[in-house]
């Protein structure tokens, strides 16, 4: 949320007087937003939700690691994150909107799995 308002109060106009007024003009411009924590904690499959415990089991564990996979484009430039510990980079604002990427692509793609293995059509 926190990030939301940062964003508003930035980018948009200056933050409204009440939430119901943000929470109506933030979703006339952005009729979709996704949040991984709540998605996350609504998988029922992640129990710990901060961006660094969600990145790690998603990279790391079995049942997610062979679902997608993700890599840098280091044909073009992009060699910054390659081959280095992942971890001196988290709250590094482009690290993490990649492990942001990686995990809502991760979370959507277990949910899709899980929903055809059910049987389930949304």
């Amino acid at each position: 949320m926190y990030d939301w308002l940062y964003v508003y109060n930035q980018f948009i106009d200056k933050l409204p007087e009440t939430y119901k007024e943000f929470i109506q003009t933030w979703n006339d411009i952005f009729p979709r937003t996704f949040d991984n924590k709540v998605l996350a904690f609504n998988s029922k499959v992640f129990f710990k939700t901060s961006l660094g415990e969600l990145f790690d089991k998603c990279t790391n564990e079995e049942k997610f690691k062979q679902n997608l996979k993700f890599r840098f484009d280091t044909k073009n430039g992009f060699v910054n994150y390659e081959g280095t510990e992942m971890l001196s980079h988290y709250h590094e604002a482009a690290y993490d909107a990649h492990m942001t990427g990686v995990v809502f692509g991760h979370i959507l793609k277990y949910k899709e799995l899980e929903y055809t293995k059910n049987g389930i059509e949304e």
